[in-house]
């Protein structure tokens, strides 16, 4: 069996699309999201509707709770400025679908756990993991009985790492990569041959960067261009 993982789509529907497409085209079951749905894009209705459609299975990331709740202060200014603009425009019935969606998922597939947060297990918000980060103390910490497969978003940036029996895995941003690779990014986890890979996906970053500046920062739709 093999799962779609993406996470922090951030109202970018155009790079949303190329991914659920990439995805089929790779004979995915299904999807599960490590969360940040909305937020610094211009397309938070159309990223729902398409997640909808595709019954994307996610959970919450700072920046749905931020929609929600309201805009955390420790935002910076453009986050905050994109995320009030998501707020005032996104439809109310997404607004209720993003309260609705879990801090975390804990799942069994096919016999083999899955654990999903958007920030990390003890802090499933705001807290950013990177690679580095990892290690058999941070699973001991997080958990009594760790996970056979974690997913983890939050940081933009892709990979894989095994520790001990449990493979993490953060399958990078699909709307604002931060890695230096302005492609789309996601990850593709195979329960059978129990490994994973990330995969970039192109798409028209030039069509969402003008829809972007129609609306929000010019920084904001500058970074979409080169992965920053």
């Amino acid at each position: 069996m093999k799962i779609g993982v993406i996470s922090d789509i951030h109202s970018n529907s155009i790079a949303l699309e190329q991914v659920l497409e990439a995805l089929s085209d790779r004979g995915v079951d299904e999807i599960l999201c490590a969360g940040d749905l909305v937020g610094y894009g211009s397309q938070p209705n159309r990223v729902m509707r398409l997640l909808k459609i595709a019954d994307v299975e996610s959970v919450m990331g700072n920046h749905d709770e931020g929609v929600v709740n309201g805009t955390p202060p420790e935002f910076n200014v453009q986050a905050k400025r994109a995320l009030d603009w998501n707020r005032r425009n996104i439809d109310s019935d997404y607004v209720e679908l993003l309260d609705q969606l879990p801090l975390q998922i804990r799942k069994t597939i096919d016999g083999s756990e899955i654990f999903v947060v958007h920030g990390s297990p003890r802090n499933p918000l705001s807290e950013y993991i990177y690679e580095s980060d990892l290690d058999r103390g941070f699973l001991e910490f997080s958990f009594k009985s760790p996970p056979e497969i974690l997913v983890l978003g939050q940081t933009h940036t892709p990979f894989i790492k095994k520790i001990g029996d449990t493979l993490v895995i953060n399958p990078g941003s699909v709307g604002q990569p931060r890695d230096g690779d302005p492609r789309a990014s996601c990850a593709i986890l195979d329960l059978a041959e129990m490994e994973a890979e990330i995969l970039r996906v192109d798409y028209d970053q030039e069509a969402m960067a003008e829809d972007i500046l129609e609306v929000l920062p010019k920084p904001l739709a500058e970074r979409i261009l080169y992965g920053e």
